[in-house]
């Protein structure tokens, strides 16, 4: 297919995008979720080799979080300004040199430095991916676009512990050899056979840029004066609600629970096969008209789970039903993220890359903070983590109600309408 915007200097270009670019940007996009994922089932050997309690082990997400949140935050603008493919192949080239620093790493200290720089590499190479969705396909195209971004990208939850707990019988260094090799192989795709989607100049550059253009994606107001930017803080809480869980998951099945880090990828993997089926399903039902239904639903159910897994845990739990409800939590976030995802970014097109950082930082911050706080009330058992998760739960649908994130048909038609014309 084509695609023609204008160059910085205001003349038409048109350029051929390859046929399978959605399958590149969901492999991209990826990048994240492999990081925090394939390493799970080594931490319990990870804390071991370093002498220290698993729970220092889980810092180390906490760090790559906030690292993650600082890479998309300046990422994002910076693609705005000087193109999405210098920055992509920029952060690329920061993650890969990091990982392979991790694998020869011989104090929990030295990951943590090196798994934030890792992070901000990994910002950097994936922020641009809602950018790059934004700038090639048409608004009424969004929805269903982004539903199949995410639907890539989704395989590596289930398929990242897996490969973690093959890999561990070479060592744990091994899997950060592997985020090496999948990120380089990117890289080089990318340099090779993907074209810039958005061109922009080195002289460009400029953070006092980055920060207005974050404020002006703040101050956008849709037509009936609602702030899209409320979606992305809804989003971001709910997506909170999934990060803890992640950041306590080895604890929670392998040392509470007692699963073998063999087995610990069977258990991680349930709820991303149910947010893979909420997936398909938006890709072939989602539209600008009934995204907000969708979005508001996958939070309802969300927060019916979450109150469900609070009172599991407080009346004695055992695996299984505390596998389900985390089970529907990931599930019912499939169906509220693309619609929510493409609600947000349709309000921007020459801001689509600050919009996106502005999202994803929101989304890796709050997970790195309600992390710190389930260790920092840290006391051997499961209630700290889904507490934290049943409170960012009440936040997020209570945002998404105050704020306004259902519309009119005529609203909904109006803004479909106004984003596809803006510049």
């Amino acid at each position: 297919m084509t695609v023609s915007h204008p160059e910085p200097a205001g003349s038409p270009r048109t350029l051929h995008i390859p046929r399978y670019l959605i399958l590149f940007i969901g492999a991209l996009i990826a990048v994240g979720p492999l990081s925090l994922d394939a390493y799970l089932p080594a931490m319990p050997a990870m804390a071991a080799a370093f002498g220290v309690g698993i729970v220092r082990l889980n810092t180390t997400i906490s760090v790559y979080l906030v690292g993650y949140g600082l890479g998309v935050f300046f990422g994002g603008s910076f693609s705005d300004q000087v193109g999405r493919k210098r920055v992509g192949l920029i952060g690329l080239t920061v993650f890969t040199l990091a990982s392979l620093s991790i694998g020869f790493a011989h104090t929990v200290e030295q990951v943590q430095w090196l798994r934030f720089v890792q992070a901000i590499g990994g910002g950097f190479s994936t922020v641009i991916c809602m950018a790059m969705v934004r700038d090639v396909y048409a608004v009424e195209e969004l929805g269903r676009r982004m539903a199949m971004v995410t639907l890539v990208m989704l395989a590596s939850p289930v398929v990242a512990p897996t490969l973690g707990a093959a890999l561990l019988r070479f060592g744990w260094p091994s899997i950060f050899f592997f985020k090496a090799a999948y990120a380089g192989s990117l890289a080089t795709y990318y340099a090779t056979s993907v074209p810039e989607t958005r061109p922009g100049e080195w002289r460009n550059l400029s953070v006092l840029a980055t920060l207005r253009q974050c404020v002006q994606v703040i101050a956008r107001k849709d037509e009936n004066g609602r702030h899209p930017i409320t979606i992305a803080i809804s989003l971001a809480l709910g997506a909170g609600v999934f990060m803890t869980f992640l950041t306590n998951a080895a604890f929670a099945y392998i040392q509470y629970f007692g699963v073998s880090p063999t087995h610990f990828p069977l258990y991680f993997g349930c709820g991303v096969v149910g947010m893979i089926a909420a997936n398909i399903y938006s890709m072939g039902h989602l539209n600008p008209r009934n995204a907000p239904a969708f979005f508001r639903l996958g939070l309802a159910v969300q927060l019916v789970a979450a109150v469900s897994l609070v009172a599991i845990v407080l009346a004695g739990p055992s695996i299984w039903p505390v596998v389900a409800c985390v089970a529907v939590i990931v599930a019912a976030f499939g169906l509220a993220g693309p619609a929510g995802s493409s609600t947000y970014i349709r309000h921007y097109d020459r801001l689509a890359g600050s919009a996106s950082s502005l999202y994803t930082t929101m989304f890796f911050s709050l997970g790195a903070i309600l992390g710190w706080v389930t260790g920092m009330f840290f006391d051997g058992t499961l209630r700290p983590m889904v507490l934290t998760m049943l409170v960012s739960c009440v936040a997020s649908n209570a945002c998404a109600f105050l704020t306004g994130a259902t519309m009119s048909r005529r609203g909904q038609h109006g803004e479909a309408t106004r984003a596809a014309g803006q510049t």
